[in-house]
């Protein structure tokens, strides 16, 4: 097996069906790693599943509320029946509502913690203790946000639910190494994805502002002169899951053309 060869290995990924998380699924299949797409989407699940099957992959979709525990233990326990040990884990769900802190009601923020942390939480620890109890250590990659890091003007639920999920993948990091399990996190910037075409509708904005910035917004603009593509966070995660990354791990790498430079 080459270095970037995944023949043999199976990756899960969750929120699989489309955008970033569709972009892993084809990278990781072409590589030849069997694909487990975990989605609450049936209908896209399918298509993205079947997408990969079309072009000689190995591939099932799980649909599951990875909120809720016991169907994240049932999404894993499918994907288990399915292709056997799991190699890699990515977690991609996410969720995303356009607004300002002033006018955010408790649901608001409550949503944005149950996709993007709670969630994240539970498919981590369940990937990760999987891969303790099969004893041949692993690779996990949470896609998290630039947001993480950098706070924006009216997503402000949506940066704090990224912080916590990006801290909580640097402290899974200390209890994961003993085990021979790193685990990363991804900080995309504006990526051209149907959840970031949403939030320019709910903002009124579009591409170009992204990339040229907007300093009443204090929006940072992107040096590199695009958006961030799918591809390229889908790049990132399959590196992470190969030896080239081997002594990698507890690190927040911003896949953003230079959107954010801390």
């Amino acid at each position: 097996m080459t270095e970037q060869s995944m023949t043999g290995k199976t990756v899960m990924i969750t929120g699989g069906a489309q955008g970033i998380g569709r972009a892993i699924a084809e990278s990781f299949s072409a590589a030849g790693a069997t694909v487990v797409v975990a989605d609450r989407n049936a209908q896209t699940a399918r298509e993205t599943v079947d997408a990969l099957r079309a072009k000689g992959g190995e591939a099932l979709d799980v649909v599951a509320d990875l909120t809720d525990p016991q169907q994240v233990s049932r999404a894993f326990d499918e994907a288990v029946a399915g292709f056997g040990e799991l190699d890699y884990f990515v977690n991609n769900a996410g969720f995303l509502r356009s607004g300002p802190l002033l006018t955010a009601t408790p649901a608001d923020w409550d949503d944005h913690f149950a996709i993007n942390a709670r969630a994240s939480f539970l498919c981590v620890q369940r990937a990760a203790n999987l891969m303790i109890e099969q004893g041949r250590g692993g690779s996990i990659v949470v896609v998290s946000s630039n947001c993480a890091r950098t706070p924006r003007m009216d997503l402000g639920a949506y940066c704090a639910s990224k912080a916590a999920a990006d801290m909580m993948t640097r402290c899974f990091a200390f209890e994961l190494a003993p085990h021979d399990i790193r685990i990363n996190s991804l900080c995309p910037g504006s990526c051209d994805t149907p959840l970031q075409r949403e939030q320019w509708r709910s903002l009124g904005i579009g591409p170009d502002q992204q990339i040229q910035g907007n300093p009443a917004k204090f929006r940072a603009g992107i040096p590199m002169g695009r958006l961030t593509m799918p591809e390229d966070v889908a790049a990132m995660a399959l590196m992470l899951c190969t030896p080239t990354s081997g002594f990698v791990t507890g690190q927040s790498i911003a896949v953003d053309g230079g959107q954010t430079m801390s």
